[in-house]
């Protein structure tokens, strides 16, 4: 998978301009509020920047770098229909969006001009992205572009999180999964996560301070050490754990991640 050779350009172009074409015409639908559906295009263009950036600092050769690069380019295309059908982003409470996300790739035959070996790789990474964990009987191939997609994914949503929490104007709800910025209250399960050194889990959530705490636990679960770079350098992490009150019940909790990624620092 892995190859020393000098760096190469893999062309998806025409999936891209696909992507674009079923974007525009899905945001099109929405007589509401279309920006969260805009929000999931910018999106997807940064997350396929990051496995760029990752499948580049890990020299991958170029057929496991394409399967990862279109893997990260539809990894979300379920979303908008997702927004369309239920107008949230809360899996628990519409559907499973990297399923939704492989029926739509059948019914659109986006891949129709790949190998079927392509096709079936790519669409186990976008029906398998946003599983809490990957199940221990995933095939290496398989996994590594999950992952892939998972750790470039992972990057971007702090980057979002970030803009929309640590500035000074007000967000949509959407963003932060409708959970409530409300100081009092806490999630031990989240806190229990901190101090374990895992990954806290969305249905663990109770507010948006929690949700700063998730955001920090990621860095348990990157994969890759062009990512886990990426984390420290950005600085959003950081950002958005240091917006946290003094005051609440998990600033202990972000005082001990932000310790354990000031030690990451002095080690990357």
């Amino acid at each position: 998978m892995n190859s020393a050779a000098s760096p190469f350009f893999v062309d998806i172009s025409s999936h891209l301009a696909w992507f674009r074409s079923y974007a525009a015409q899905k945001t099109a639908e929405e007589t509401g509020d279309r920006s969260p559906m805009d929000l999931k295009v910018q999106h997807t263009m940064k997350v396929l920047e990051n496995a760029r950036c990752i499948v580049e600092g890990e020299k991958f050769d170029a057929p496991t770098t394409r399967l990862c690069l279109l893997a990260a380019l539809y990894h979300d295309v379920g979303r908008f229909e997702q927004y369309l059908r239920y107008h949230t982003f809360r899996d628990r409470e519409s559907c499973n969006h990297g399923q939704m996300g492989v029926r739509i790739m059948k019914a659109q035959g986006c891949l129709e001009h790949e190998s079927p070996e392509t096709r079936k790789l790519v669409m186990a990474a976008v029906g398998m992205h946003n599983r809490f964990a990957l199940p221990a009987h995933t095939p290496p191939t398989v996994a590594l572009v999950t992952n892939v997609v998972r750790d470039a994914d992972k990057l971007d949503i702090l980057r979002i999180m970030d803009e929309h929490l640590s500035g000074p104007d007000s967000y949509n709800p959407t963003v932060v999964l409708q959970q409530p910025d409300d100081p009092t209250v806490v999630s031990e399960a989240v806190v229990r996560a901190v101090f374990e050194h895992r990954v806290a889990a969305y249905a663990a959530l109770r507010c948006v301070n929690d949700f700063r705490l998730l955001l920090g636990t990621w860095f348990f679960d990157l994969h890759f050490a062009t990512c886990r770079r990426r984390f420290l350098q950005d600085g959003y992490v950081h950002n958005l754990l240091r917006h946290m009150p003094d005051t609440v019940q998990q600033a202990a909790a972000r005082n001990y991640l932000l310790a354990l990624l000031e030690e990451a620092e002095k080690d990357a």
